[in-house]
């Protein structure tokens, strides 16, 4: 830190503390200090907060879950083309909905699988 400290300009980092991504200030001296969240409450507040400030690997396994729920839809899609009668214009967009919608689906999984 005191490298960091001796550079032309002072340095902006942050600290990942529970899922919070906290800015660390320079202080008197040559310290440094982070003020710390309150805890997070039980029940839906808890659940919430994971949900927006997602650590790494909360961030993973949401990306893994996206990927098992991109399948439906596109074996829904192939299920769909294949049980129609016949060939309307709902028959297509249900399809070409059902397929973007699994293409969407496996796409935000790869984008929050990726890792920092």
């Amino acid at each position: 830190m005191a490298k960091m400290d001796e550079s032309e300009c002072s340095p902006a980092f942050s600290l990942e503390y529970l899922g919070y991504v906290l800015p660390v200030e320079s202080g008197p001296e040559g310290t440094f200090n982070v003020s710390l969240p309150e805890t997070v409450a039980f029940g839906f507040r808890r659940v919430l907060h994971s949900v927006v400030y997602p650590t790494k690997d909360q961030r993973q396994q949401n990306g893994r879950l996206l990927h098992t729920f991109s399948a439906a839809p596109i074996v829904g899609a192939a299920g769909y083309a294949h049980a129609a009668a016949q060939w309307d214009l709902p028959t297509v967009l249900n399809t070409a909905s059902l397929a973007c919608l699994g293409v969407i689906l496996w796409y935000a999984g790869f984008l929050a699988m990726k890792g920092d």
